[in-house]
């Protein structure tokens, strides 16, 4: 039988449309996925929101194939006269594709757990390989193995069915020249997402085209709010409101009753009035990785069984029933608890540029008193950068991983460390110091997914659900905080020191509700300095540093974007001020909204006398202030 002979031919500008439409069916497909996979959080919106999602999101998803994929096109359909030129650059192309297939991947696995797409942490694990690899090839493995395949097939398929019959074929030079136009004019308007003037597609950009978080969610996708985060540390937000008039809002929110402002310039620094002295009180902060108050029986009323110590310690400290966190990541919290440093959409992280402001750092302010402080973390040195920023915000002492012995026969090694080591580390730092006083903070690192078997008897629930692996590793965790606490008292330092056992973060949380979804355990510890008893006042991260110096006496000029605890005039105007990827929000005790700095996203009712209105402005406030302040380098008065 006669068997024709593949005719060659210049296959380029063809393939060029065949690898932009797989682009788009790969960003749509994953938009599906996620839309089926969260029936509760979609299941508000109208058809019409639906649709406009999925048409409106064609325009991210054409801006991130214009940025990744443009310039290969283009490069692949230059009048160049070599068939290696074009093999390889395909070979680049299926790469490249591979890389955004895996964001696209990966976003589908993260989005369930905070209910929102990759942002600020792809600039966090590009310094934290270690966990990336961990998780590659752990929860992770099956979908990567599949990209991989993919990847593998993709170039056998160029090396044996495209590259053999190609042959450059080059038109006039106004046909070559008119294609190349084409395709610089279709990346041009990719990248811009619009025909008129003004900035190009931006991640806030989404609300003019979604009219609620769970539109805008739908409307996003993973790669191009990674993107924009990722080449900035940032996003670009607008809020129209009045700056002078919101740093008068956050004062009289923030200054309690007996504190004033030394300097206008600097309008939310303030200090104490009238002289105090220092008391004899220490000060340890266990900064909790992921624990959520579901899961503690003594403040949700649950069974679980796994924090019976953490039970005891509630059952005589200082509860706040009522705590939130300021955002959903691990360094938000750091910054909360050590410099009062909201997370604002339009600046950069801490870490990544924030900390470059004149900031009020308490570290440094008990240093200078003359306080030991250190500052341990169970994971390795460089994760998150903590024990650097640590360091750079006056801890004396700063140390990770690699500093603190392995002292039990763990099943597993985990990838963010044991709890029970580092807190025992930090106790014999604290019993070996020369200075009287001392400030400690641990950040635990256990209840970090992914979850590790650690000893037997607390391998309690034996399912491989996220919330077996949980409850497993905070039974661990639970433990090792008590051995902490026995340590102290047999070293002598227990009944002067305060304990204060706080979240990052929540994890596990079962809604998207923002007082579930922010809500972390909150707990001062100290039988012999304050009595037991259950507050329900409204708190957050960031009245922290201010409940401490007014709990030691320290008097110094410092700024916080937070209030003491204790203080209880205008006890119903508390709040706790949040940020969610580009948006905000405020938590009260009558209910919460969510905002975008231009418009009101959402709102949660609690009480009937809530007034939202009243709520969203003074989000719009607190964040026009936190911004301008910062942005300004008026945070705090330089040295």
């Amino acid at each position: 039988m006669w068997i024709k002979k593949p005719q060659k031919t210049d296959f380029r500008l063809r393939w060029s449309v065949y690898i932009v439409l797989l682009a788009i069916v790969m960003f749509t497909a994953a938009r599906f996925v996620l839309f089926e996979s969260l029936p509760a959080m979609f299941s508000a919106l109208t058809s019409q929101e639906v649709k406009s999602a999925f048409l409106n999101g064609f325009r991210f998803d054409f801006s991130c194939i214009a940025v990744f994929l443009g310039p290969l096109i283009l490069l692949l359909n230059l009048p160049v006269n070599s068939r290696r030129w074009a093999k390889w650059l395909l070979y680049i192309i299926s790469f490249v594709l591979l890389i955004l297939a895996g964001v696209l991947a990966a976003d589908l696995i993260y989005f369930p757990n905070v209910n929102r797409h990759i942002a600020e942490e792809i600039v966090q694990i590009s310094h934290d390989w270690d966990f990336v690899l961990s998780y590659m090839f752990g929860p992770a493995l099956w979908p990567v193995l599949g990209l991989l395949t993919a990847f593998a097939a993709a170039i056998v398929f160029i090396r044996y069915k495209i590259y053999t019959r190609f042959k450059p074929d080059f038109g006039s030079p106004l046909a070559e020249g008119g294609k190349l136009l084409v395709i610089i004019i279709l990346m041009v308007l990719g990248i811009r997402g619009h025909l008129g003037s003004g900035k190009s597609l931006g991640v806030a950009d989404v609300y003019a085209y979604a009219t609620n978080p769970a539109a805008a969610a739908l409307t996003m996708n993973g790669v191009f709010t990674a993107y924009q985060v990722g080449r900035k540390g940032r996003v670009d937000m607008e809020n129209p409101y009045p700056a002078d008039k919101a740093i008068l809002t956050a004062r009289e929110q923030f200054f309690s009753p007996d504190e004033t402002a030394p300097n206008a310039r600097f309008p939310l620094m303030r200090s104490r009035e009238g002289g105090s002295e220092l008391k004899d009180i220490n000060i340890v902060i266990v900064l909790l990785e992921g624990w959520h108050p579901r899961f503690i029986d003594s403040l949700s009323g649950g069974s679980y069984g796994v924090t019976p110590v953490f039970d005891e310690i509630v059952s005589k400290g200082v509860v706040f029933n009522n705590a939130y966190s300021v955002g959903l990541r691990s360094i938000f919290g750091f910054a909360a608890v050590l410099a009062g440093l909201p997370q604002v959409p339009g600046l950069p992280m801490f870490g990544y540029g924030l900390e470059m402001n004149a900031l009020s750092a308490m570290p440094k302010n008990f240093s200078d008193a003359g306080y030991y402080t250190v500052f341990a973390q169970t994971s390795k040195r460089d994760s998150y950068r903590m024990c650097a920023l640590a360091s750079f915000l006056g801890m004396k002492d700063s140390f990770g991983w690699e500093d603190i012995p392995e002292l039990l026969p763990y099943e597993e090694e985990a990838s963010f460390g044991y709890d029970y080591d580092a807190l025992m580390f930090t106790a014999d730092k604290i019993k070996n110091r020369k200075e009287k006083n001392f400030l400690a903070m641990i950040f635990t690192g256990i209840t970090h997914e992914p979850f590790t078997r650690t000893l037997p008897q607390f391998n309690k629930y034996p399912g491989d659900d996220w919330d077996s692996g949980f409850k497993n590793t905070l039974s661990f965790a639970d433990w090792s905080i008590g051995e902490f606490l026995k340590k102290a008292k047999q070293d002598g330092w227990f009944d002067n020191t305060i304990f204060i056992f706080l979240s990052d973060h929540s994890s596990g949380a079962k809604t998207d509700n923002l007082h579930d979804k922010f809500h972390i355990p909150l707990v001062m510890y100290a039988p012999k300095i304050l009595p037991a008893v259950r507050r329900n006042t409204t708190v957050s991260q960031l009245d922290l540093i201010p409940t401490i110096y007014a709990l030691t006496g320290l008097n110094v000029p410092y700024t916080a974007f937070g209030r003491n605890m204790f203080d209880n005039s205008r006890e119903d105007e508390r709040f706790a001020f949040v940020s969610e990827g580009v948006n905000i929000g405020l938590i009260t005790p009558k209910g919460a909204i969510r905002h975008s700095g231009k418009q009101l996203l959402s709102t949660e009712t609690l009480q009937d006398d809530f007034d939202a209105a009243a709520a969203a402005e003074k989000a719009q406030a607190l964040d026009k202030a936190a911004y301008t302040l910062l942005k300004e380098n008026r945070w705090f008065e330089h040295e």
